[in-house]
């Protein structure tokens, strides 16, 4: 029998792929991000900013026998790759972009039910220089907890 369904892996990226095209400047947001996308091959030619792409990193999975015998625990750490325009305060705008990402990914930290937790381990910002374009951009890795059953990676629990 064919599986069905979807990889609880898969279904984490599509949440915050949702959850991140939804920031919009305004009470709770200083940005709107206007590009949100998973990668599919680099280089990658971005024309609308601030933009998001991510970028799935690395899974842990559990030794069998910690989670019980039924059931497998992974962490999951996913890039998110931020790229801003600017030419003028470059560090309080990639800072205040981190900051929303940071506040949307912690809105639903469950992922739609398929995770325990998300959390922001890292962030990393990079900076133009005078002779490059006007680009500033920073990786902020989320790492995220999740549980399936040892017989079924398409079902959270």
């Amino acid at each position: 029998m064919p599986p069905s369904g979807t990889p609880v892996k898969e279904a984490i990226v599509a949440d915050l792929e949702t959850t991140l095209a939804a920031v919009a400047a305004g009470s709770d947001y200083y940005n709107t991000i206007e590009k949100v996308t998973r990668i599919d091959a680099g280089p990658m030619n971005i024309k609308m900013f601030p933009a998001v792409i991510i970028v799935p990193l690395s899974a842990d999975y559990s030794r069998e026998g910690d989670q019980g015998t039924l059931t497998i625990s992974t962490e999951y750490r996913v890039q998110l790759s931020l790229f801003m325009r600017t030419r003028t305060d470059a560090v309080t705008k990639i800072e205040k972009l981190i900051r929303d990402v940071h506040k949307a990914i912690l809105v639903d930290r469950t992922r739609g039910g398929n995770a325990l937790n998300t959390r922001a381990l890292s962030d990393e910002v990079f900076y133009p220089t005078e002779d490059d374009e006007a680009y500033t951009s920073a990786n902020l890795t989320i790492g995220v907890t999740f549980r399936t059953k040892n017989d079924d990676l398409n079902i959270s629990t």
